[in-house]
Parts: C-alpha cells; structure tokens; sequence
C-alpha cells in the first residue's frame, strides 16, 4: 500500500520491457522500499495481475544475471536464500544512477525488464510513493 513519509530519498527507476516496441515505465519508489513493494509497483505500472513467480537480479553493463532476490524462496534448511523480495531493501542493493537490476516475471511466459536507476531525489512533499511518473508505450 503507498505510504507517505517526508524528507525521504526516492530512486527513479526505468523499466523497460523486453518486447519488439519500445514499452517502459518510470516508477519512483522511496530507497528504503523492499523489492516485493518494486515488484507490486512494477506490476501495477504495465497493469499485470499478481499470482505468478518472479525474481530481481543484480546486473551488469552487459545485462548478466547476477545476485538472485526471489519473490519466494523455494530452497529449504541450510541453503535457503539469505535475501528475498521481501526482506531486502532496494537501497540495500541500488545506489547510483545507471546501477542495473533485472526483472523476470512469469517464469513460463519470460516477461523480462530491464530496471536501470536513472535519478536520485528527495520526495515531493504531497506526492504518495510508488508512483508510475512516465508512461510510454501500451503493455501486452
């Protein structure tokens, strides 16, 4: 559920859908945010419904897979998954523009976005966060 604080730092995220169109999203989320609240806000930004799996993974210049975050962590005992969606702040991972996260939703269907921070501001005082600040181009 958004939530409004004050004098809190937001990250704006650029997530661009791998399709043939050019289909982003902007959505500006406050750093100390978990990831599961990215993902909820991801999916209410390109009107996807919740219910399948999905993961972030840290990145490179090159796009790589790097750090799993699962939405849930389906290992059991000693090799479960220290970091989660929701247990992992996105402040804790991302830090300066042009940092790199991908995003696979819907593990059968492959819906992959590339997520990219490109500004690090202070929040808007009446402005409730997440919030989709750039629509460009229709979802599937």
């Amino acid at each position: 559920m958004p939530k409004k604080h004050t004098n809190v730092t937001i990250f704006k995220l650029r997530g661009i859908m791998d399709t043939e169109q050019d289909v982003f999203r902007d959505v500006e989320i406050e750093t100390t945010a978990t990831f599961e609240e990215l993902h909820r806000a991801i999916l209410d930004a390109f009107d996807f419904e919740e219910g399948e799996m999905a993961s972030f993974y840290m990145s490179n210049e090159n796009w790589e897979k790097g750090l799993e975050i699962p939405l849930m962590d389906m290992k059991q005992g000693e090799a479960a998954a220290a970091v989660s969606m929701s247990n992992t702040a996105i402040g804790d991972m991302v830090g300066k523009p042009a940092d790199k996260v991908l995003y696979v939703y819907d593990f059968l269907r492959m819906g992959i976005f590339f997520i990219e921070l490109i500004e690090i501001k202070k929040d808007t005082p009446s402005t409730i966060y997440p919030r989709v600040s750039l629509v460009y181009g229709d979802a599937p």
